[in-house]
């Protein structure tokens, strides 16, 4: 079976895990460019002519179709098995409850979670009122999604989708360099969350085992 198209940018990187979890799961071949160097690959003239943002991952299928957001291309190949793929919904109720939950960790969690962490490992310059701002937030939104999770195994019905894919790559860091074992007996469903999706073929054959 030929690709569905190629994934471009750092393989090693949580934005690029989503759509390669999403393409292990239904059993889609998606092409990877795991020699791709950040900040050099995607500064190319021939890169900025197709992607002039220059974001990272992109996604270029057939017939020059292309897409930016790591987001959009995990749904993009949810979308290419048809009828069987459950990764969106069966309702259309559940498909907007999938992109609701897409949606609050792009534009409320991850504004957050970059806040904490990219001036903790140096790719920001450290600024105390902004990462304390940063902190609040990013406690006030793990503390919603613990709410949400107290009597759910995953956030939209009774089997995984692209929502819990999206949420627990965004999360990875966060458990590997900054919650503490206090923390997380705080955000105990959160845990047991993160655990149960992680813990799912396709997201070991992907991204391996975390060590916690």
């Amino acid at each position: 079976m030929a690709p569905i198209g190629t994934l471009i940018g750092p393989t090693a990187n949580q934005r690029n895990y989503k759509a390669r979890i999403v393409a292990k799961h239904l059993g889609l071949d998606l092409a990877t460019t795991p020699e791709f160097q950040m900040g050099v690959g995607n500064k190319t003239p021939e890169y900025l002519a197709k992607f002039p943002c220059g974001k990272v991952p992109v996604f270029e299928g057939s017939n020059d179709f292309t897409l930016t957001d790591s987001s959009a291309i995990a749904y993009y190949v949810a979308s290419k098995a048809g009828s069987d793929s459950s990764l969106l919904g069966k309702t259309a109720e559940e498909t907007a409850q999938i992109l609701q939950y897409i949606l609050f960790a792009e534009a409320d969690f991850s504004p957050a979670h970059a806040g904490v962490m990219y001036p903790l490992l140096g790719f920001h310059n450290y600024i105390q009122p902004a990462f304390q701002a940063a902190e609040k937030d990013l406690a006030r939104f793990l503390d919603a999604l613990n709410t949400i999770l107290i009597d759910r195994t995953f956030l939209v019905g009774e089997r995984l989708t692209i929502a819990d894919i999206n949420f627990a790559c965004d999360l990875i860091m966060l458990f590997k360099l900054y919650l503490t074992a206090d923390d997380r007996k705080t955000y105990r469903n959160v845990a047991r969350y993160f655990k149960t999706i992680t813990g799912q073929a396709a997201f070991k054959a992907v991204v391996g085992d975390i060590e916690l």
